[in-house]
């Protein structure tokens, strides 16, 4: 992982704790502001309702116009105490204004409860409007109480102000720290990072080292692990097999080379050159015949899946292939026998390749006289496909070569279906050519969405394959039960 990757994982990550942040603080900011706002039109009301109480007691002791001298005095203590600027006026029944800061009282209007006073300069007063119909000296008089709102709005302008500051401080603070933690918690990334870019095709061995103390790359790692063990066991398979195509071509090219040099020496009568061309051309074809099997190993191996799948018996084609190799089993005077039965959609073509395969190996290990079975089961874990390609109800199949023989042993048991693999220390290609039989069954297993298997005890060596969807993937080939 590069660089400029990382950097952009952190900058992502920053930016959405930036705006995490500025979410945070505008919300909780508008919050704080309609909280302060509510308790300063309480502290309105609540003030509001105490200036009238108290205009109220002072018109009370007013008991003549001579009075309102005293009365004038009293409303305008009134006016000047407290935090907010307040505005009392009195008017007379016939409209005279007796007391007021301004020569015309302001209008009035009402929206359910409240009441608001609007003065001339158009600034809204929050307010009271009572009369006075029994009054001894202002009879039918009027009284307006009004409270001047900007001092409140001017409080929590500046509020608005310092939160907002408060709030871009901690936006930054935010993202320098979201950026102090990012590069932290993604040291494990780039020390991961490091230590990918150190492994080289010639190093597949090395293995990331596990953040134990980071759950969520733990993961990861471990996987990236697993696909380096992968690659590594692929490798050496590759160099196994690249050594073991060496090998195999290597000792008929030498051969034909040897033989050509020895005809070409001198001049030879045409029956013996009719004899070396003979055996030069029996090794092309064995080495052409390797070829063949190795191309048809590598399609599997790139999981092209079986085609012209035609629904037949399975005993029918043991039987088919029983016949084909009777002469095979005349000369070691054995014999082969079927159990069970079982339709499914096979590749007629490589379902009997299989068998001969098969059948020819257990010939070739079993003691002379002795019998062949082929045992067909029906497997329910498979899922057959019927001709077509349409689901079927039939499942899979299992089909299992039993012969007597010396037991097996677990290694080899676990290696005998690798390519070029003949379980002697000698390349000989006696029987099995170039130790490609049981490769091509397991891809003809996995072609057919199957497995292999193979178990021997008790002097009885059974060695089969599963039938099942050939486009179901299976990964479990080559198990041993």
């Amino acid at each position: 992982m590069s660089a400029g990757r990382l950097g952009s994982i952190s900058a992502r990550l920053v930016l959405m704790l930036a705006l995490v942040a500025v979410v945070v603080f505008s919300a909780a900011g508008f919050l704080l502001h309609k909280a302060l706002e509510q308790v300063l039109i309480a502290d309105e009301r609540a003030d509001l309702l105490g200036k009238t109480e108290v205009v109220k007691h002072f018109i009370g002791e007013a008991r003549s116009m001579d009075d309102l001298p005293m009365l004038r005095r009293h409303l305008a203590a009134t006016s000047v105490g407290g935090r907010f600027r307040w505005n009392v006026w009195l008017v007379g029944r016939d409209g005279a204004l007796l007391y007021g800061a301004e020569p015309m009282p302001p209008s009035v209007q009402r929206d359910g409860d409240k009441v608001w006073l609007r003065r001339k300069d158009g600034v809204a007063l929050r307010g009271a409007h009572f009369l006075l119909p029994d009054h001894a000296a202002f009879p039918d008089a009027q009284v307006l109480i009004g409270m001047d709102p900007r001092p409140r709005q001017q409080m929590l302008a500046t509020y608005d102000d310092a939160g907002l500051m408060v709030g871009i401080a901690g936006v930054l603070c935010t993202i320098a720290l979201a950026w102090l933690a990012t590069r932290r918690g993604l040291s494990a990334l780039s020390a991961l990072s490091r230590e990918a870019e150190a492994i080289q095709p010639g190093a597949l061995s090395r293995r990331l080292t596990l953040p134990e103390d980071s759950a969520e790359l733990m993961p990861l790692a471990q996987r990236f692990n697993d696909v380096l063990s992968r690659m590594e066991e692929a490798w050496h398979q590759l160099e196994g097999f690249n050594a073991n195509v060496a090998h195999e071509l290597r000792t008929p090219l030498a051969i034909m080379i040897s033989g050509a040099e020895v005809v070409l020496s001198r001049d030879r009568p045409e029956a013996e050159m009719r004899d070396v061309l003979e055996s030069h051309l029996e090794e092309l074809r064995g080495m052409a015949s390797m070829i063949n099997d190795m191309l048809f190993l590598a399609r599997a191996d790139q999981g092209d899946a079986a085609a012209d799948l035609l629904e037949r018996s399975l005993r029918d084609e043991a039987l088919g292939v029983g016949e084909f190799l009777e002469i095979l089993l005349e000369e070691r005077h054995q014999c082969m026998t079927v159990e069970g039965d079982h339709r499914l959609p096979v590749n007629r073509a490589l379902l009997r390749r299989a068998l001969v395969n098969l059948l020819t190996n257990a010939s070739r290990h079993a003691p002379e006289g002795a019998t062949l079975t082929v045992r067909i089961e029906a497997d329910p874990r498979g899922q057959g496909l019927r001709a077509g390609g349409s689901e079927g109800a039939s499942g899979g199949a299992k089909l299992t070569v039993v012969n007597p023989g010396d037991p097996i042993p677990e290694d080899i048991r676990r290696r005998m279906f690798d390519r070029f693999w003949r379980g002697e220390s000698s390349r000989s290609k006696a029987g099995d050519r170039f130790g490609l039989g049981l490769a091509i069954v397991r891809a003809v297993a996995r072609m057919h969405g199957g497995a292999t298997f193979a178990e021997s005890r008790d002097g009885v060596t059974e060695i089969g394959f599963t039938l099942g969807s050939p486009n179901r993937a299976v990964v479990t080939d080559n198990a041993v039960r």
